[in-house]
């Protein structure tokens, strides 16, 4: 398996305050010198031999892409935003300010799933794979027409501080393969995709079909046991992961109405969000704070950055049939120029789970055509997730 790598720069002007490092980067001179140490504190200690470091964390981040019809103009933004999220995880510094806030990557993965599941079978307009769809499998192509974006990618982009290849590189083929394209299902299953990619074959979770999880599999490598597990999921509807794949029966004699308002309708035929918050802190039972839920969804703009009680609470983000549209629900928000986004309930409730049992968790608002805040957001939660680093007196 090929690997994308990047040299972590030299570090300057040094000063410490308890288990607090700040200083301004060179990102022009690389040295691979430092050796990081673990003190007493649990500080991690970046030790300097000629002026050098070595970086003192391991981040997976795994981004869940909704590739329906709907998401041009959003995985734009986030093709955008995304060189910032990357530089700020590789740099340690939140704000891009020259000034390091948290133990840089010494080793990022970025991987890709999409919201496409599959329908269990059943042939659905909009859904060209009906059995699995993209099946939580990493991404290896773009759906960006862009020169740079050709060709195959391997399964996941790596970064470590022995390559060669630059943090603007490594940006770049990453906001390629996030791009994901719109063709995907119009029947978004984003909790179950996220969950199967990084679930292994021996877990007791099963999947579609009685399928088991890819982390040992197609996905194998990516995820790492020590790491950071960033998690981000980009969509502009709910969560749609179903229990019952009958639900996407058209003829069900069972599940019967609109089928676009089958997922609100039945909501016994959806799996309880419980299987998501506890196969995700399940990845990280010993350390539930190095998991970082991070979504970028359909909740009001004056919203984003809220509690996720404070979110489940506004009448915006309560799921209701549409009274001038009966086919759909009502947006949670509208955007003249990029459309119209819808309540994320089950996903924030899934946040909302993982905060309350010691994860880490944000919901921003994807109703916006800036991304860079909630990038900034990000950041932040992977520098809490991170060891402190210091220095010994």
């Amino acid at each position: 398996m090929a690997s994308w790598k990047w040299a972590v720069g030299a570090l300057v002007s040094l000063s410490l305050s308890g288990c607090f490092l700040s200083h301004s980067t060179d990102t022009d001179a690389a040295t691979d010198s430092g050796v990081p140490t673990r003190s007493d504190s649990g500080c991690v200690d970046l030790v300097y031999e000629d002026g050098g470091t070595a970086a003192a964390e391991s981040v997976d981040l795994l981004i869940m892409v909704d590739n329906s019809n709907s998401m041009s103009e959003e995985q734009a933004s986030l093709a955008v935003a995304l060189p910032n999220l990357v530089r700020g995880i590789i740099s340690g510094d939140v704000d891009l300010d020259g000034d390091i806030d948290f133990a840089p990557a010494g080793s990022l993965h970025l991987g890709v799933v999409t919201s496409d599941m599959g329908t269990g079978g059943f042939a659905v307009p909009t859904c060209s794979e009906s059995n699995f769809g993209d099946d939580g499998v990493l991404r290896t192509g773009s759906g960006s027409s862009d020169r740079d974006c050709a060709g195959r990618f391997p399964t996941f982009l790596e970064f470590d501080p022995d390559g060669d290849v630059t943090v603007e590189e490594f940006a770049t083929r990453a906001a390629c393969v996030t791009t994901a394209g719109t063709g995907g299902c119009g029947f978004e299953q984003q909790l179950d995709a996220v969950l199967k990619a990084v679930t292994p074959s021996r877990s007791a979770v099963d999947f579609v079909m009685g399928t088991s999880g890819h982390a040992d599999g197609a996905n194998v490598g990516f995820l790492r046991d020590d790491s950071i597990l960033v998690i981000l999921v980009v969509t502009d509807e709910n969560d749609c992961s179903a229990l019952d794949p009958e639900l996407f029966n058209p003829g069900s004699r069972v599940y019967t109405g609109d089928l676009n308002l089958r997922c609100f309708q039945f909501p016994g035929a959806v799996h309880p969000v419980e299987r998501y918050i506890d196969g995700l802190l399940a990845l990280r039972s010993d350390q539930p704070d190095r998991l970082v839920f991070a979504t970028i969804v359909g909740i009001p703009p004056d919203l984003s950055g809220a509690s996720a009680d404070a979110i489940l609470a506004d009448p915006r983000t309560t799921e209701h049939i549409d009274p001038a549209m009966p086919f759909r629900l009502a947006p949670s928000c509208d955007v003249p120029g990029r459309g119209v986004a819808f309540p994320p309930t089950r996903i924030v409730q899934v946040a909302q789970g993982i905060s309350r049992r010691g994860g880490r968790s944000l919901n921003l608002s994807i109703c916006q055509e800036d991304f860079s805040p909630a990038v900034g957001l990000i950041l932040e939660e992977v520098g809490a997730a991170a060891r402190p680093i210091c220095l010994d007196p």
